[in-house]
């Protein structure tokens, strides 16, 4: 455990570049998934036949869906509850996730941390509360007691 007066607050720009080097990622093992599960999305004529046909393009969509939400939990999930306790954007990036108290997270408090972020995903305001709030919490880090911060 470490002193949480040690802890140095990571700021909302880093947490925004390792969100955005995770969404990169996930983005790409999704493709991949979706590739193997035959979505039309990699010929160009597919892709065009789908801009035409609104239906398939919804049935696509929601089926992106469902191949990208258990992906990025289970990487969030997994990578901040190992002994990382960043994923790869946050590790790229010197951040990790710690619990307000200094310790690191257990399986209960990343799984709970997770889904309220997918939650705020869902909403669009997943960064919204760190930019006001004092601790650059957002609302998935109110709700599971934890903290971002520079892993030093």
């Amino acid at each position: 455990m470490q002193n949480p007066e040690d802890l140095v607050l990571a700021s909302v720009g880093n947490r925004f570049l390792a969100y955005a080097i995770d969404f990169i990622l996930v983005f790409i093992v999704t493709y991949i998934v979706a590739y193997f599960a035959g979505l039309p999305l990699f010929d160009p004529e597919s892709v065009a036949k789908l801009y035409e046909n609104q239906e398939m393009l919804s049935e696509v969509s929601s089926t992106l869906m469902l191949i990208i939400t258990p992906i990025r939990f289970l990487y969030r999930f997994l990578l901040e509850s190992s002994s990382w306790q960043a994923t790869l954007g946050k590790k790229i990036m010197k951040l990790r996730v710690v619990k307000t108290n200094g310790d690191s997270l257990r399986l209960k408090d990343s799984f709970i941390r997770n889904a309220a972020k997918e939650l705020s995903d869902s909403f669009l305001m997943v960064f919204s509360f760190g930019l006001f709030n004092p601790q650059h919490q957002c609302l998935h880090d109110l709700v599971a007691k934890t903290y971002v911060v520079d892993a030093v």
